[in-house]
């Protein structure tokens, strides 16, 4: 179900109805005050449930991808596009249902040019086996084209996503092409990199007008929407490709995981599940297949250490990181770097906080340059708990004990209120894991 979001500046509203001030005349030093409190109440209400908003159930992910943005074509910062136009977030992926495929769509430039996007790989090994994959949507090209290098040899291979059928191939061990949901096909290829192969390397994905040529005057309403890009070693495989980590390269961080499957838990009621430990370093999955992961002692194979790495991808359910509400006012005579916040007030006045994805120039606001932007969603759920718990901090730093603590128990009661709504009301309930000495099992 769809869940409903607010604005920041309905909070700020909200918090000087009950300070006292018209937000007319809140001034910086109390707008500070104001959003320090926002961010510390957030922050605990976050951190107390599993809220549907920040909590994704089933999300895909992959594992020991020598790419990163694999969902992301349009990240021009690893992705090198030629000839065609990358959107971001166009239409569902075929794995967990999201809207995270990017629609790559041929530039007309009347000549003949190649129509791809590139990115590089900086540790390809010698006589070391990978598995490269990418799911795939015809709009308007059904033909796509794959080439791998691993700095000396090049391999290559045609897919049609109309037929589901593999063309023309070179040096590849294997090809193949399978359907999926939402009309994607998963395209595969295995190879052997070559013995002299170097780290640097690259992986191309390009359109096909028929299944042969790759150079040929574009034609802005035809492309193709890709989605799960993959590059995975498959020999000697390393245990770090075994490890989701906490803060992967174009994903949401994660806070805390719950559970980690090896298909999609909205393809069954009770899901298997992986089992997995907790580094440092992120989230080490175990017993998965069809790869062994095997200690060596001279060149004999001595046992298996943390089982096999999962095919991919994996799901997992868990907890976003919370955001920092912060940032400088927009200004339309700055310029912005990738990663910075503003705070943006729209032409419906209302004000949210935006990260710049893309360099921003002069006048290149999240109105006019949407694209350039992201904006930091707040959601309706935490909107009572973070105005009352915020103005009890206000009451408290003016030391008006009493009513803070008014204000406190005001404040956890609508955070009850909502926890209300999603256990009770809406029956949404983790399972708690059973544990035996074998295996686990969700128990309802």
């Amino acid at each position: 179900m769809a869940r409903l979001v607010s604005h920041y500046s309905t909070f700020l509203t909200n918090w000087c109805s009950l300070v006292g001030i018209p937000t007319s005349r809140l001034t910086t030093e109390i707008a500070a005050t104001a959003n320090a409190a926002f961010n510390s109440a957030l922050s605990k209400m976050w951190g107390d449930g599993q809220w549907m908003e920040v909590c994704p159930y089933g999300e895909a992910r992959f594992l020991g991808n020598r790419l990163t943005y694999p969902n992301n074509l349009a990240k021009s910062a690893v992705w090198l596009a030629s000839g065609v136009t990358a959107t971001a977030n166009s239409i569902a992926n075929p794995a967990d249902g999201t809207v995270t495929a990017t629609k790559v769509m041929e530039t007309a430039t009347g000549l003949a040019v190649v129509h791809k996007v590139v990115q590089t790989v900086t540790n390809f090994f010698p006589s070391t086996s990978y598995t490269v994959s990418f799911y795939a949507r015809p709009n308007g090209r059904a033909f796509q084209y794959l080439l791998v290098n691993d700095g000396v040899t090049n391999y290559t291979a045609f897919f049609n996503t109309s037929t589901g059928a593999v063309g023309t191939t070179s040096n590849f061990t294997t090809t193949t092409i399978a359907q999926q949901p939402n009309g994607f096909w998963l395209c595969q290829a295995t190879f052997t990199a070559n013995v002299a192969a170097t780290s640097s390397g690259s992986v191309t994905l390009q359109l096909s007008s028929d299944g042969s040529t790759l150079s040929y005057n574009g034609d802005v309403t035809k492309g193709a929407y890709f989605w799960g890009a993959l590059v995975q070693q498959t020999s000697n495989t390393p245990v770090q490709d075994l490890i989701l980590e906490w803060d992967q390269t174009g994903e949401y961080a994660i806070d805390v995981v719950y559970n980690v499957w090896p298909c999609s838990p909205f393809a069954s009621n009770f899901p298997s599940q992986f089992g997995y430990n907790l580094l440092p370093q992120g989230i080490q999955i175990i017993n998965g297949t069809p790869y062994q992961y095997v200690v060596y002692n001279n060149g004999v194979a001595q046992n298996n250490l943390y089982g096999a790495p999962p095919s991919n991808p994996v799901y997992i359910y868990y907890r976003k990181t919370a955001p920092v509400y912060s940032g400088d006012t927009y200004s339309a005579s700055s310029t912005y770097s990738v990663d910075q916040q503003v705070y943006f007030t729209n032409a419906a006045g209302y004000g949210d906080f935006y990260k710049c994805v893309v360099a921003a120039a002069l006048t290149e606001s999240p109105a006019t340059t949407p694209a350039s932007w992201e904006i930091i969603p707040f959601y309706d759920v935490f909107l009572p708990y973070c105005t009352y718990q915020s103005y009890g901090d206000w009451l408290v730093a003016d030391g008006q004990l009493d009513k803070a603590q008014a204000a406190y128990g005001i404040a956890e009661n609508k955070m009850g209120d909502q926890f209300d709504i999603i256990e009770r009301q809406m029956n949404a309930i983790s399972p708690m894991k059973v544990q035996s000495h074998l295996t686990s099992r969700p128990a309802y």
